[in-house]
Formats: structure tokens, C-alpha cells, sequence
């Protein structure tokens, strides 16, 4: 039978007079139900619930984004009549070519997997305006959004060529937006003007020889402490900016990725990226340039750390890039706690490969550059702030409807169903007293923007659960609860466990895959009744020790297993700031990549 196929969840672009073919369940989103649960139509199967062939192409994208990097970081050269090494752009584009070359195959796939499969007669795709679905930033490429992903769909159609397409017009309300920043509250926001202010006083004692600390994780006052300690004024800085630059597309299409390669994905993504490439890296880079010039950070730095902007900022991207070109030390410490423990974590590998010294937070393997140090977001911490007589709070975060890197977590849509279902499903397992206690903290604001419907989906399945929207800081809510419950692999459990906070973990391992050294430690937890493989044993876990949870929590085999793991993942040294201020000052364990 003949289909018509959808790639989107636009309206604008499906057809009501004949059978449908849905390219994902993103097509089909959680609150427009009435508009598609009456049409005859199937939907494409999702290519990664497979996961050995999602372990596969993690792999097979990481040769890709290796091949690609090198071919783009000699465009891009040739294009600004520079002469960078790899590394240089490694650091500041690589950030933008993993993800897009993940999401760039994705759609790629999905649009292949349709056409092999079905007999589709037609294709609707929206015909942007010139230059509107390039983003201007790193951050900038909303590959949440509807509209940009229909675009990327749509340039794999016209590319493949097997499945018939016509173009329409692409309404305003249609058009990619830029990826919108998340708001601030008012006490946030005050303290960045606060910060900000008390930033550009400070920035007049600094040495042209001192560390560059940004973005570190530690908190205001251990980052400060940390200054002194290394010799130096205190200074917090803040994220610099760089204004941004419109496309200029006939500047563009002298901008050429060359590929020699048989394999017809990546002669699409070769010549997709001078197309997606931000503009900032193209347009914009002598605006970046001299952003990262004027900034008034030390010009012969003993030391760069951050713990994040490495993948973040643009402008720092750039000043780190340069410094690294003239043999300045990048440290960079652990970005999220599924580093070191998830067998595919998006980025790790260009963490560790910019670095000359990468911090984890109690971990190692074989490569030279890893040194176990400290749990940056634990430092200064209170230990066991939890109330015994409390609540149940139960800490979540929305899955992305579009997959947009390659890590071993949900990804897709239906996953992103499936992993909120599993949370229903530990709400149902406990006692009604119990859940009647129990609170879901959640980044409303990111569910809204994500439109996964995770808030909408609780409130339907049990309306007398609180929900707390994650506006204030988690702190408070710790205080009050009696068990933290936590659902994926992140950094929440490790903070909590170090914090000595009782912990009850669980997710599905088929989704949340671990790497093969972690498994013993996670066996552990799982011995003790810590870590769960389904919500329904988390749930029948927390209802047996519900009455008296700190006679469960304080066993001896409990805390022995909670202490091996911490000290694995977790660490916690007597002296943090100790420990980093030697891990900062230590001679590289190598030469950094520089080719």
C-alpha cells in the first residue's frame, strides 16, 4: 500500500486523504492525540531500539567525526588563510561537529529505513528562507525543534533521492528559531549581575602569569579558596559573549569539506557542514577572534581549568585554543557524572583528547591524562542532610524526542515514552500512603521546551503527586525527604551518595548500558538494595524500609558498599581543595595532541 510519509510534528506538512506513514513517534506529539489517533497510518520503527547496532554506529560515528574533524579543520584553514592544528580546532569546533554529525546521521538513517521498507508515493518539505536553519553559535543548533529537524530530514530525502518529494512554502511561525536560553529566576539573575560586578573590580589585580579558574564547579567560596591557595587575588569570571554574524551564503559556498569516501553518509555530511557550520566559526571568527583577545584573562596562564565551558562558549573556546597552540596547559575537570561509568558518553573522548590533564571524580583507566582527584559539585557539601520522618522525593529529567548524541541513554521518542513510563510504574508499586508522600522534581521549563509532556503525563497517571518545576535549588528538598529516588545514570546519585543521603537508584540497564569496569561496583549497590534494574523493585525496596530507613541506611555491608563506590566515582579526600590545587600543578602526563 502507498503512504504518504510525515517527518514532522508540523500539521502543516500531513495529508488527511490517504494512508500515512509517520517517520518517528516524534511526529506524533503526547498533547496533539486528537489529531492523529483517529488517521490510518503506521509509524517507521525507531533504528536504535536496537542497541548493539546503536553500539555500533556510536562507533562507526567516532572514525567518522575523526575523518571529518581533520578535513574541516583544513577547510576551514584554507578558508581563513590560517594555519591551525588540529587540536586548535578540535577544541573549538569539535564541540559542534559531534553532536551535529550524531544528529546528522540519525535523520540521515531514519529517511533510508523508510525508503527501504515502504512504498511511499510522496513527501512534503518546507522551503526556509535562504540561511534561516543555520545556527549562529555552538549552542545555537536547535536540534530539539520541530522546524530544524524537518529541514534535516528533508535534505536527506533530496540527497537519497528515493522518496518523491514536493516543496511548500514554509509558513513564518515555521521557520527554525534559534535554541532559546531557559529563564532565569530573579534571585539567579541578581546574582549573576552581583557576580558580574564584583568580577570586573577584581579583574584588576590579575598577574599575567596566574591560573585561569572558570566555570570549575566548585562553589564561589572554594573556588576563592582555591585562588589564594595557588598564590593569586580571587577573581570569579564570568562566561564572555561575542555578537553574532548572519549568514552569508555565496561566502559559504566557497567553504568546501572534501571527501574521497565510498560510504555515502559521510559524502552527505561532507557536504553538509559548510552548509550547518555556525556562523560564528565562519562569518563571525575574526569577531571571535577579537572577543577572545580583548578578554582580561591572564595572557601567560600556568594553568586553564574549567569544568564545562570547554564544550560551552564559544569565546572561551577560542582563547583556550590559542593559549593550548602556544604550550599553555588545558585541564579540564569531569563534565557529569555518567563519565567513567556509561559504556558511550557523548564528548568524553574530546574531553579527555584536549586535555593535558583531565580530573575525574575517582576513576582511571589506561590513558595518561586521567587523574582521579575529587567530586567537583560535592565540595564544601553538608554530609547527611536528610529528614527521617520525611517525604519520597523522586528526581527526573525529560529525554529528548529527537536524539541528538551518541551516549548509553534513552534516545528517541519512543524511548523517551518508555523511560517516563517506568517511572509511572515505581509511583503505582508503592503503597498509596507512601505515594502520597511522594514529590517529582523536574525541570518543567526543559519539559515544556522539549514538548516531552513528562509533567502533563504524572499529573494524568497520578494527579495527587506533587510536582516540584526544579525553579529553586535542590538543596531544600534534600533536607526535607526521607529516601532520594533517582532514575538515570547522571550526577544526582553520586552526590547524594557522598553526601551520605539515603539513596534508592533504578533504571533499565538495556537503556543506561555501563561500561564493564563499573559493573562490579553497581553490584555492589544492587547487593544492598541501593541500585534497582526495575521501578517496581525500587518501589518494593522503599516500602520495606520506608518505617525505619535509617536502620536499612546505616548497616555496615550498606555504608561499606556506599564508601567502595564513592571512593570509585564519588571521591571525597579529607582535603579537596588540596588535592586540586597539586592535580592543577602537576607536570602533563604527555604531550598534548597537537597534530
Amino acid at each position: 500500500m502507498k503512504r504518504f510519509l510525515i517527518t514532522t510534528a508540523d500539521e502543516g506538512t500531513w495529508r488527511q486523504d490517504r494512508p500515512l506513514l509517520f517517520l518517528g513517534e516524534w511526529c506524533r506529539l503526547y498533547d496533539r492525540r486528537a489529531a492523529w489517533e483517529h488517521l490510518d497510518a503506521e509509524v517507521v520503527p525507531f533504528h536504535w531500539d536496537d542497541r548493539q547496532r546503536y553500539d555500533d554506529d556510536c562507533l562507526y560515528l567516532h572514525a567518522v567525526y575523526e575523518d571529518l574533524l581533520r578535513r574541516t579543520g583544513t577547510a576551514l584553514n584554507e578558508h581563513h588563510d590560517t594555519d591551525k592544528s588540529t587540536r586548535y580546532w578540535r577544541i573549538l569546533v569539535g564541540p559542534w561537529l559531534y553532536v551535529f554529525l550524531h544528529v546528522l546521521f540519525d535523520r540521515w538513517t531514519m529517511v533510508e529505513k523508510a525508503a527501504d521498507a515502504y512504498d511511499i508515493d510522496e513527501t512534503l518539505i518546507y522551503d526556509f528562507p535562504p540561511g534561516s536553519t543555520i545556527p549562529a553559535e555552538l549552542r545555537g543548533g536547535a536540534y530539539h525543534d520541530i522546524a530544524s529537524n524537518h529541514y534535516l530530514f528533508g535534505r536527506a530525502i533530496e540527497h537519497q533521492n528515493r522518496i518523491p518529494w514536493r516543496r511548500i512554502p514554509a509558513p513564518v511561525e515555521s521557520t527554525p528559531t534559534p535554541a532559546p536560553r531557559l529563564r532565569q529566576s530573579v534571585r539567579r539573575a541578581a546574582r549573576t549581575a552581583v557576580r558580574d560586578f564584583t568580577s570586573s573590580l577584581l579583574a584588576r589585580f590579575t598577574r599575567s602569569d596566574e591560573a585561569l579558574i572558570i566555570h570549575s564547579y566548585l562553589s564561589i567560596r572554594d573556588e576563592m579558596k582555591l585562588q589564594l591557595a595557588l598564590g593569586q587575588v580571587p577573581k570569579r569570571w564570568t562566561r564572555p559573549a561575542v555578537e553574532a554574524e548572519p549568514a552569508d551564503l555565496s561566502r559559504r559556498r566557497r567553504l568546501t569539506v572534501l571527501s574521497d569516501s565510498t560510504d555515502a553518509f559521510v559524502r552527505f555530511a561532507a557536504s553538509m557542514i559548510p552548509e550547518q557550520i555556525p556562523t560564528v566559526y565562519v562569518e563571525g571568527y575574526q569577531n571571535l577572534k577579537r572577543a577572545a583577545g580583548r578578554l582580561p584573562w591572564p595572557s601567560k596562564p600556568k594553568v586553564i581549568f574549567t569544568s564545562n565551558l570547554f564544550m560551552y562558549c564559544d569565546v572561551f573556546q577560542e582563547w583556550a585554543a590559542e593559549k593550548t597552540e602556544a604550550g599553555y596547559p588545558l585541564v579540564i575537570g569531569q563534565h557529569g557524572g555518567l563519565i567513567g561509568i556509561g559504556k558511550r558518553v557523548a564528548g568524553e573522548d574530546h574531553q579527555v583528547e584536549i586535555s593535558d590533564r583531565y580530573l575525574s571524580w575517582g576513576w582511571r583507566d589506561a590513558r595518561p591524562q586521567i587523574q582521579p582527584a575529587v567530586i567537583l559539585t560535592n565540595v564544601s557539601k553538608p554530609v547527611g542532610t536528610w529528614n527521617p520522618s520525611g517525604n519520597l522525593l523522586l528526581v527526573t529529567v525529560s529525554i529528548r524526542l529527537f536524539t541528538f548524541r551518541s551516549m548509553s541513554w534513552p534516545v528517541g521518542a519512543n524511548q523517551s515514552a518508555a523511560f517516563v513510563a517506568e517511572q509511572l510504574r515505581f509511583a503505582e508499586a508503592l503503597d498509596e500512603p507512601i505515594r502520597a508522600l511522594l514529590t517529582v522534581r523536574i525541570y518543567q521549563a526543559l519539559d515544556e521546551k522539549l514538548r516531552t509532556a513528562y509533567v502533563a503525563r504524572w499529573k494524568k497517571a497520578w494527579p495527587g503527586v506533587e510536582i516540584d518545576p526544579s525553579t529553586e535549588p535542590i538543596e531544600r528538598r534534600l533536607g526535607q525527604c526521607r529516601v532520594f529516588v533517582y532514575t538515570y545514570n547522571s550526577t544526582g546519585f553520586l552526590e547524594t551518595l557522598a553526601r551520605n543521603i539515603p539513596t534508592v537508584m533504578f533504571w533499565n540497564p538495556d537503556s543506561f548500558e555501563l561500561r564493564a569496569d563499573a559493573q562490579p561496583y553497581f553490584d555492589l549497590l544492587q547487593h544492598v538494595g541501593i541500585y534497582h534494574e526495575t521501578p517496581e523493585s525500587a518501589a518494593q525496596h522503599v516500602t520495606a524500609i520506608w518505617n525505619d530507613v535509617a536502620a536499612w541506611w546505616n548497616q555496615p555491608s550498606v555504608q561499606e558498599a556506599r564508601r567502595t563506590f564513592c571512593e570509585q566515582y564519588a571521591r571525597m579526600p579529607e582535603h579537596p581543595l588540596r588535592v586540586l590545587k597539586e592535580a592543577l600543578l602537576m607536570a602533563p602526563a604527555q604531550p598534548a595532541i597537537v597534530s
